[in-house]
């Protein structure tokens, strides 16, 4: 196993494939070949082959570095699976992926959703129906870890909470285990439905419909996810508001109304909400910027030591950047001291200490106030009134030398957007959580080919921060690829790298072929073509000459 696995290290596929079918000739269940040749496979382009053998590795697997090595690859090819009917080998596997630690759960959603309506598409909404779908491992798993993300599962969800209502008191086990994994889910979702006439916060079912209090589950909800469900949505909000009042304070307020605006945005709706994902990869990230094609090296000097995260949000991406590469000296700046508590509590319960939390507005940092050598800022620039403003502050706190990465909309891919701002105002909408909810109702009504209906694909749909930042956020800019070269050139920036996702790099070569990858003109073309390549974000990287 040791040769096979060095020869597939050293760049020799063919000896590596066939030591390891000889391996599995002997042992067919041989755990560490089945988990080399699933990845073998699933990295060469064979994923239903993959999927099965990696499958057979999971299940075979029995030391936690083993699962840890099988279960992430194996999570993402089923997340990229429509299946057409159920499977018990399916369930099975999506079951034990969502229990794993090393596993994102999220990135299974939406496969999860669909199996699971394969396996019950009739939903009589009885008491012991409920009392089944509460002993059926898989619902539990998918309910209490996922945020639900399919205009389908979300009507199935409708359907029991209304059953769950009109059966309180006559249930089992079973039924509370239900309710438990149910109301987490919703408070996921920011209770996207808020219950039907008649349930008030003393009603034993509130819980289902709005955040709990402790003693409302303590007393009337004990079950298997007590502990869990007062964790997410009591203990954990309470730590946050006492995080929030000790955060520090960076630089003054700007003054700047969209960005106030912006801010008491977030401090309604602190956005992404997110669960602490597992260890990614050990990564350093100045290995990553030398990478980078146009890169000036001698100017870059091998230096990415110290990071601001500008308008970071709830934390992820400075959380994700410490633990990639803990050698970073990390300071997460944002508008909002609801989002920042929400990121400090993630790095609190991670054990993170580099990365400090500071209030502040990107307009008002000072030269002094720096120099970083790499900084950071994704979908933050293009909800200023004037992005050029944001960039050339943030350019004024980076040192000689050093990079900034961005994620900036698209001014094609969000044509989808520009409908729904359109329908929005048309409708007097705002963002209170009443409007988002007619607002989505309105959506999920839509037949399939209405060009609205493509919002039901996005993520950020199916909770209320998450719509509200999809579709009604107070300041949106949107930009082509030669108007992101005039934006850092403005900033005293020179575009040297760019990132399009795989399906873009494949469209451009096909196109293209060995044409330079930075031409922002081609790209230009290309996306004229294709408009929906950029829907999550460009990713460029400017160098401070």
């Amino acid at each position: 196993m040791c040769e096979a696995e060095a020869r597939l290290a050293a760049g020799d596929p063919h000896t590596g494939f066939e030591l390891l079918k000889a391996a599995l000739a002997v042992d067919q269940n041989h755990p560490g070949a089945l988990a080399a040749m699933g990845l073998f496979l699933a990295a060469h382009g064979d994923p239903g082959q993959a999927t099965e053998v990696l499958s057979r590795a999971l299940g075979g697997a029995g030391t936690l570095q083993g699962r840890a090595r099988v279960a992430p690859a194996l999570a993402r090819l089923l997340a990229g699976l429509t299946p057409s009917r159920w499977h018990p080998v399916l369930d099975a596997d999506l079951t034990a992926l969502l229990g794993e630690s090393s596993v994102d759960p999220q990135i299974l959603a939406r496969t999860t959703a669909r199996v699971l309506l394969l396996k019950t598409p009739r939903f009589e909404e009885t008491a012991e129906a409920l009392e089944a779908l509460g002993g059926d491992a898989l619902w539990i798993a998918f309910l209490s870890r996922c945020l639900n993300v399919d205009a389908a599962m979300e009507a199935r969800l409708d359907a029991l909470r209304r059953a769950l209502t009109a059966t309180q008191g006559r249930g089992g086990e079973g039924w509370r285990t239900l309710a438990q994994a149910l109301a987490l889910n919703g408070y996921l979702a920011e209770h996207l439905d808020d219950g039907p006439e008649g349930v008030d916060d003393s009603a034993p079912v509130s819980p289902l419909f709005r955040s709990p209090r402790a003693d409302d589950v303590m007393m009337t909800w004990q079950g298997p996810l007590t502990d869990l469900l007062v964790r997410k949505t009591v203990e954990e909000p309470a730590r946050e508001m006492g995080l929030a009042q000790a955060v520090a304070r960076l630089t003054p307020d700007a003054g700047d109304d969209v960005s106030q605006a912006v801010r008491a945005q977030y401090e309604g709706n602190p956005y992404p909400r997110w669960a602490s994902p597992p260890q990614p990869p050990r990564r350093i990230l100045s290995q990553e910027i030398e990478a980078l094609p146009r890169l000036d090296q001698a100017a870059f000097a091998r230096r990415a030591r110290t990071v601001l995260a500008a308008g970071c949000g709830t934390g992820f991406e400075p959380i994700d950047l410490a633990r990639t590469d803990p050698s970073l000296a990390i300071t997460a700046l944002d508008l909002s001291r609801a989002s920042l508590a929400y990121g400090a509590r993630v790095a609190e319960q991670l054990g993170l200490d580099r990365v400090r939390f500071v209030q502040g507005d990107i307009l008002a940092l000072e030269p002094d106030m720096g120099p970083f050598d790499v900084v950071v800022s994704t979908g933050v620039l293009h909800h200023m009134a004037r992005p050029q403003d944001g960039l050339a502050r943030l350019a004024g706190v980076l040192r000689s030398g050093g990079v900034v990465r961005l994620a900036l909309y698209s001014e094609r891919a969000r044509a989808p957007i520009r409908r729904a701002h359109a329908l929005i105002r048309e409708r007097g909408w705002t963002a209170s959580a009443a409007d988002i909810r007619a607002f989505r109702a309105h959506i999920l009504a839509l037949p399939n080919d209405d060009p609205l209906a493509a919002l039901r694909t996005s993520d950020d749909f199916y909770s209320l921060s998450g719509c509200r930042d999809l579709v009604f956020h107070v300041q949106e800019h949107r930009y082509t690829p030669p108007q992101l070269l005039q934006l850092l050139a403005r900033a005293g920036l020179r575009l040297v790298g760019f990132e399009p996702p795989s399906q873009a790099q494949a469209a451009f070569r096909q196109a293209f072929g060995a044409a330079d990858p930075l031409d922002m003109e081609l790209w230009d073309r290309l996306e004229a073509a294709q408009p929906t390549l950029f829907a999550g974000m460009y990713h460029v990287w400017g160098q401070k000459t």
